[in-house]
């Protein structure tokens, strides 16, 4: 009790010493000039000398409407805020019911602002015209009578609209009420009512803020929820006031204004037309013109709009944000009587408020819809009302004054603020700089993964690319085997299913499970062959030379068949001499593989009775004693060199290269060869070259490859297990880095027109004539960022031209390229006179003894 009597007593010489107490003013609805209203109240609070509470709850322009017509449910007395806000004027049974209880209602316009419909659909598949969508077609779209992007409706508008079949459309809706819901279904009751209806009912849509939506779409809270809908969402439609699409740089589609142009708002508000007006002011123009806004504050103003305005900029959803305030404040103490009337002329203000609303992608209102002083000057107030004056510049004395908001006036969070923006323009600047320096000079980022088989090809490509640019470039390319490329590639859910390389690369077509992930996404990949490589069954049983069919193969390496002294394996090898009962040590790849993909593709094709596997690239091997997992290609060459009575698979090439013995095995001809044999003859373009006759290969790129193989082609030469080693690439890359797809491009190129005769230099067999012809047309179809500046490959001096930045020289060299060639040249020379001087008697046959003296002679 004795508290409480200090803090009365307390409280009591505050009122008597003249102390102000704090002055409150609340409102809530629209979220879109929710920041123009954040900050002027901020400004106020940190230029006041008063104890100033000023809020307002960004709820949507419906809850805004409720908060202000009631003080609680159903119940229209009183206002529960000090002012509402909402992009649609309040609706007309609102309104009524204020009347209803003895209340007038004022609508003080405040702004102009754009309805935008924006979407998700990629880039590459709308084309360059972009996405047009006339005031019927969106009608049918949100009521759900068209439901895929390639419907022939939507087609008629865009041709040139590439979205694969059916692709369904994603439709998003705000929830509760909403102006821009508001905006849209007006427009489209006012523009198409015909379509604008329930399916299956016929039933009218509605024009207001918040209406039933068909079940098929899908509901988000908020601005902030409708841009994540979208941008999350592949193939979806939304609207949004068009600031906050632009702000998030979301694809936005054309509509159809009434002077029958095709234009999107981002167009429209940078439009400027004969009145100096752009494309959102000139819809308030046209509409004092008309006479459509009402001469009196407190009338009914639910039937105004600023859709499809003439004029040949204009766009044609345009709202009107609009201040609701009571038309009584005689209830209202002085003070917040001052505060709520010094808000509101500060917001309308032509030298205050409006300017700062393009800070926010506003537009002003026409001098002619700012009727305020007016207004004010007939509303009832109290009996008097505090007036609080602003000072821009210092006025000794006045300017310390109880009711000044002072500009000279402000706190440590509005000055760290003011200090953080400054610093954000300076690194902003200082970012564009750097942007425009580095568009010369930056280092260019390319990185890929995937199969082991041609990493020495992609590293001298990679190489030469960056010592022949003249810009830095950094290119990587991790082996880690094409089951981790896929993976990489195609990404998981922690990155949202996005790559987490730029290109992949795998000696098997992309899985299906992983190419359906992608379809899902609404993501297109292509496959570009670039060299064909055969896998061959190498071992080490000393001083043999084995001969195997596929079906012997299947019982070795699926476990049926343990020891070399088997019978099965004596049949085709009689001349066979090994310890009795040798175990077989089978050697097997670890995680994905595309050469144990090759393997098993082969015995699953030639003989499906003794290989139980199937088709897979990590299989489900043996855990037994006989079987040991190795990693990657050298841990595979190591394990068959090391390791007496072993028998595993490799790239051919790689197993040549350690000059492993190879096993025989028989091709669809039946002739009997080792790899190196078949190569020899030319067996393993053949298989290509067959593969293109029968069909093997899919003429659509970007079609779903996994069953596509080149096991057991017919043909005399052909070697029965030939792998395409394949680059995996989007084939939108527009959303890519300019310089990185211009990178990738270029890798492209050299890689598929096998640059240097890398392909083979490395042991490959490049692929032939008809592979390579369909491979180039498919890499044409892969769609770059607009704007990008390709590289030029310089092969013929060409005088200044070749110093630009986007040139690639082949007059360029580093010198460990020089030094390299040098080297390769000098080994040759040796190999060369090595095998000279061991052939052709070059090298005297030595013997030598020792012991007694006489028979020396």
């Amino acid at each position: 009790m004795a508290r409480i009597a200090r803090s009365a007593l307390l409280l009591c010489g505050l009122a008597a010493s003249g102390q102000a107490q704090e002055v409150m003013v609340d409102g809530s609805g629209t979220t879109n000039p929710s920041k123009f209203f954040w900050k002027i109240m901020d400004t106020f609070k940190a230029q006041s000398r008063r104890e100033l509470r000023m809020t307002y709850r960004a709820v949507g322009s419906g809850t805004g409407q409720k908060e202000f017509s009631q003080v609680a449910s159903a119940n229209f007395a009183s206002s529960l805020t000090a002012f509402g806000s909402g992009d649609i004027p309040m609706p007309q049974d609102l309104y009524n019911s204020i009347k209803g209880a003895g209340r007038d209602m004022l609508h003080v316009p405040l702004c102009l602002g754009a309805i935008g419909i924006f979407h998700s659909i990629p880039a590459a598949e709308v084309g360059v015209d972009g996405l047009k969508l006339s005031p019927c077609i969106l009608a049918k779209i949100f009521s759900g009578q068209i439901t895929t992007w390639d419907d022939v409706a939507i087609k008629a508008d865009n041709p040139n609209l590439a979205v694969p079949a059916g692709t369904q459309i994603k439709v998003g809706h705000r929830t509760l009420g909403s102006s821009s819901t508001g905006g849209l279904t007006g427009y489209l009751t006012a523009k198409c009512p015909a379509d604008w209806k329930m399916v299956g009912t016929g039933v009218a849509m509605g024009s207001s803020g918040e209406i039933t939506w068909p079940a098929s779409t899908t509901a988000v809270y908020g601005s902030p929820g409708m841009q994540d809908f979208i941008l999350d969402t592949k193939y979806a439609i939304g609207y949004l006031d068009a600031g906050h699409g632009h702000q998030r740089n979301i694809a936005e589609a054309m509509l159809k204004n009434e002077d029958g142009m095709w234009l999107t708002s981002l167009a429209a508000m940078a439009s400027v037309d004969a009145n100096g007006n752009n494309g959102v002011a000139a819809a308030g123009k046209a509409a004092v013109d008309a006479s459509i806004i009402p001469a009196s504050a407190k009338a009914d103003w639910s039937a105004v709009n600023l859709y499809s305005k003439a004029g040949p900029s204009t766009w044609p959803i345009v709202l009107v944000s609009y201040l609701y305030l009571n038309n009584d404040w005689s209830s209202m103490s002085a003070d917040e009587a001052g505060l709520l009337k010094v808000f509101v002329d500060y917001v309308v203000e032509p030298t205050q408020g409006q300017p700062m609303l393009k800070e926010f992608s506003f537009d002003p209102i026409p001098s002619a819809m700012n009727q305020w002083a007016s207004i004010y000057a007939n509303i009832t107030k109290p009996g008097t009302v505090t007036a609080f004056t602003f000072e821009t510049a210092t006025a000794a004395w006045t300017g310390q004054g109880l009711d000044v908001i002072s500009t000279q006036r402000s706190d440590y969070n509005k000055w760290k603020l003011e200090e953080v923006s400054v610093a954000l323009v300076s690194v902003t600047s200082r970012l564009v700089g750097l942007e425009s320096s580095l568009n010369d000079y930056g280092i260019v980022p390319l990185h890929g993964s995937g199969t082991t088989n041609p990493k020495t090809m992609f590293a001298k490509t990679m190489k030469n690319m960056q010592h022949e640019a003249r810009v830095p470039m950094l290119l990587t390319y991790r082996s880690v085997g094409s089951g981790t490329g896929m993976v990489e590639f195609v990404g998981d859910a922690a990155s949202g299913f996005k790559s987490y390389n730029h290109f992949g690369s795998g000696d098997i077509p992309m899985d299906k499970a992983k190419y359906d992930i992608m379809a899902a996404k609404g993501e297109k990949m292509v496959h570009l062959p670039f060299c064909m490589g055969p896998i061959g069954i190498f071992h080490h049983v000393p001083g043999a030379l084995l001969t195997m069919d596929a079906c012997l193969l299947a019982k070795i390496f699926s476990g049926l068949i343990t020891t070399w002294d088997h019978a099965d394996i004596k049949a085709q090898n009689p001349s066979l001499t090994v310890p009795v009962g040798q175990p077989i040590k089978v050697g097997h790849r670890t995680l994905g593989s595309s050469s144990t993909g090759g393997l098993a593709g082969y015995l699953a094709k030639t003989c499906p009775a003794s290989w139980s596997f199937g088709d897979c690239s990590l299989c489900p091997w043996p855990k037994t004693a006989g079987f040991t997992a190795v990693q990657g290609t050298p841990g595979m060459q190591a394990y068959i060199k090391d390791t007496s009575f072993s028998i595993g698979y490799l790239d051919a090439g790689q197993g040549h290269d350690f000059n492993l013995r190879e096993v025989s095995i028989p091709n669809k001809n039946g002739k009997f060869r080792t790899s190196f044999q078949s190569m020899a003859l030319g067996g393993v373009a053949q298989a290509g070259a067959e593969a293109v006759t029968t069909g093997t290969f899919p003429t659509d790129a970007s079609a779903d490859w996994s069953a596509v193989n080149v096991y057991n082609m017919p043909g005399d030469p052909t070697w029965p297990i030939v792998l395409v080693s394949y680059l995996y690439v989007k084939k939108d890359q527009t959303a890519t880095n300019p310089k990185t797809a211009a990178a990738l491009k270029a890798f492209i190129s050299r890689i598929l027109n096998n640059h240097v005769g890398v392909v083979e230099e490395f042991g490959f067999t490049a692929p032939p004539t008809s592979v390579k012809t369909q491979t180039l047309a498919a890499a044409a179809t892969i769609v770059y960022p607009t704007g990008m500046k390709s590289f030029i490959e310089e092969d013929d001096t060409n005088p200044i031209g070749g110093m630009a930045t986007n040139v690639i020289s082949s007059k360029r060299i580093a010198f460990d390229d020089y030094q390299r060639d040098v080297m390769a040249a000098q080994i040759l020379t040796l190999q060369a006179t090595v095998s000279g001087l061991t052939g052709n008697g070059g090298i005297t046959t030595q013997l030598h003894g020792s012991g007694t003296t006489n028979p020396k002679t």
